[in-house]
């Protein structure tokens, strides 16, 4: 009996050496740009993304909220069960416990390694948006913002509003989605994958809205997940962000970049006015002084009340839990090469100028 345990015993740790080899690899095969873009990024990742989006897109509920419900309760079971075993002196079992979730989870690192971590290291969307290459600084920034601000006000008052002045929802949320798809074909490059993408509902919104989170795009099923429980007019630039991801863009300020050009190339107000509400609150963000109260006083009484509005809805779900998954995501971010963690999701200001030049043409 001891040489048979002795020969699993080998066996397991084996299979965990040559798992976690196999996944130290992909990981260092992708750290280099140019296999990140044309080995992983066009090819690897996008075609795991099609296989996993062929199984999962048409299905209305989300696969990301199952699973996350899994994972708490049995995490929660496990750990009572390793507690039990342990004090039952049940060591030899608790060691294929412990041995099952160590190779659990760097499973679960390999998959992300193919799925999504290679496309942290890929050449720049905005060279593929044809937006590279402005120069910032405060002039170029406030320029830009009176232009975004301008076309805010002239689209403000085109666009459906509901009994508290807030933008009313005029796309259905799946009309909404077919939009950006077709939006996508519109940009006419291969950079982004080309099959369709149909975001889902998050049946647990309010839950996600108190761990701080909008939508989230989880690659282990290439889903799109949004949180509806946001302002009306954030919802088509959460839901284009969401889907960049999808469609291979991993890196939340490039992902914000994508929402931007897709919501501002767009013949619909509501999307427009979610691109524009999102981009003039960005660049005014960045600026200081005189600059910025003119521009905010600039902005029509409407659109300031929105901002408060949506303010004051999120403030209702701020606390504990959405200081942990913020902390969280910071650390997620940082340990796949993004210096500045959450703060990346504002660095839009490059962006923003070079659309603002763009459109000017």
């Amino acid at each position: 009996m001891e040489s048979l345990f002795a020969v699993r015993k080998s066996s397991r740790l084996k299979n965990l050496l040559i798992l976690s080899l196999v996944t130290a690899i992909i990981y260092f095969l992708s750290d280099f740009p140019f296999l990140a873009e044309y080995l992983f990024a066009r090819v690897i990742t996008r075609f795991a993304g099609f296989v996993l989006n062929t199984f999962t897109n048409y299905i209305p509920v989300s696969f990301y909220e199952f699973t996350a419900l899994f994972l708490i309760a049995g995490g929660i079971v496990l750990v009572a069960a390793i507690i039990v075993l342990t004090a039952k002196k049940r060591f030899a079992l608790v060691r294929v416990y412990l041995y099952r979730l160590t190779a659990a989870v760097v499973a679960v690192i390999a998959a992300f390694g193919i799925t999504y971590a290679p496309l942290y290291e890929r050449y720049s969307s905005a060279e593929a948006l044809g937006l590279s290459g402005a120069e910032v600084n405060e002039e170029t920034v406030y320029a830009a913002a009176v232009y975004f601000v301008t076309l805010l006000d002239e689209t403000s008052s085109s666009i459906s509003r509901d009994a508290d002045g807030n933008a009313a929802m005029t796309l259905d949320f799946y009309d909404l989605a077919k939009e950006f798809n077709e939006g996508f074909k519109a940009l006419n490059t291969d950079y982004f994958c080309g099959y369709e993408v149909i975001p889902k509902k998050v049946a647990m919104s309010v839950p996600m809205s108190y761990l701080g989170i909008t939508g989230i795009y989880f690659p282990f099923y290439a889903e799109s997940n949004l949180n509806v429980n946001i302002p009306s007019y954030t919802l088509p630039f959460t839901m284009a962000h969401e889907m960049a991801h999808a469609k291979g863009v991993s890196r939340e300020n490039e992902a914000n970049g994508v929402a931007y050009a897709l919501c501002l190339y767009s013949a619909d107000p509501y999307i427009r006015y979610s691109g524009l509400m999102s981009a003039a609150a960005s660049l005014i963000n960045e600026l200081k002084g005189e600059k910025r109260q003119e521009l905010i006083e600039m902005l029509p009484e409407l659109v300031l009340d929105e901002y408060s509005a949506a303010d004051a809805h999120y403030e209702k779900y701020e606390g504990v839990a959405d200081e942990i998954s913020s902390f969280f995501n910071d650390l997620f971010l940082k340990s796949n090469g993004v210096k500045s963690g959450v703060s990346s999701y504002g660095e839009t200001a490059r962006t923003l100028v070079a659309l603002y030049e763009k459109l000017q043409k």
